[in-house]
């Protein structure tokens, strides 16, 4: 994949999304030192000090994918940060829908924009966050960590993205040739609180619940202590931490 580097943006989905309307055959990657208004899921905002984190977002024209499906692009992106992360150090999960823990505090966060026209994914836009040097926090995000805080030491930025394409190439091309399986697997296998019982908080209150599995949609299915299965979107679930 072609790689843009800048110095200083907005917002690197939105940059993406834009050229994405210019040249709509183009495929490529676009990481910036720093973003002024750098964008988490919903209206959340990410906090990143210039030059200390690793800012990339990923441009895909996925026609080959069904659009109930776009979800197995996420899961892809995050077992491949997953894998990269935890050459560095243990303790590497996924906390879904796609954010990246280090036991449980947040490392790396992503946010999906997509177009889509006709029932095909015309555009996906992956924008990720990885705390990767920053050595102190000041927003009021409850459970920041970077790698430079676990591991005491610096981290090459641009080595780590470059692995972390690289791993996300190869699980692509899986997803393209239909072994969506191994994706699903390694992405479950890979997640936060995967196994035992833990608590969670919905729309009528805080309860305790076991992960049943993530469907390719992104929909979370959790076995109530109860027997009953619920299942649940972004947003509509917390995850009560320590």
């Amino acid at each position: 994949m072609q790689i843009i580097k800048l110095n200083n943006i907005d917002s690197t989905n939105d940059y993406l999304l834009q050229r994405a309307s210019q040249e709509p055959t183009w495929e490529g990657v676009v990481t910036a030192d720093y973003q002024s208004a750098g964008k988490g899921m919903g209206d959340n905002r990410w906090e990143s000090e210039a030059g200390e984190n690793l800012l990339f977002s990923i441009l895909l024209h996925p026609n080959w994918l069904p659009v109930n499906s776009q979800y197995l692009l996420s899961m892809a992106e995050a077992i491949s940060i997953k894998e990269v992360l935890s050459n560095y150090t243990t303790d590497i999960t996924i906390k879904w829908p796609n954010d990246i823990y280090w036991k449980d505090k947040k490392i790396s966060g992503t946010r999906i924009d997509a177009n889509i026209s006709g029932g095909n994914i015309c555009d996906i836009v992956i924008g990720t966050g990885i705390n990767v040097n920053q050595r102190q926090f000041y927003s009021d995000a409850p459970n920041p960590i970077s790698l430079w805080q676990i591991t005491h030491s610096e981290h090459d930025t641009e080595e780590i993205l470059h692995k972390i394409i690289h791993v996300f190439d190869n699980y692509c091309q899986m997803l393209m040739q239909g072994d969506t399986a191994t994706v699903i697997n390694t992405y479950h296998e890979s997640l936060y609180r995967k196994d035992g019982v833990h608590t969670y908080k919905d729309k009528d209150g805080q309860f305790e619940a076991v992960i049943k599995e993530v469907l390719p949609n992104g929909t979370l299915r959790l076995l109530r202590k109860d027997g009953n299965i619920k299942e649940y979107m972004f947003k509509e679930i917390e995850f009560i931490l320590p």
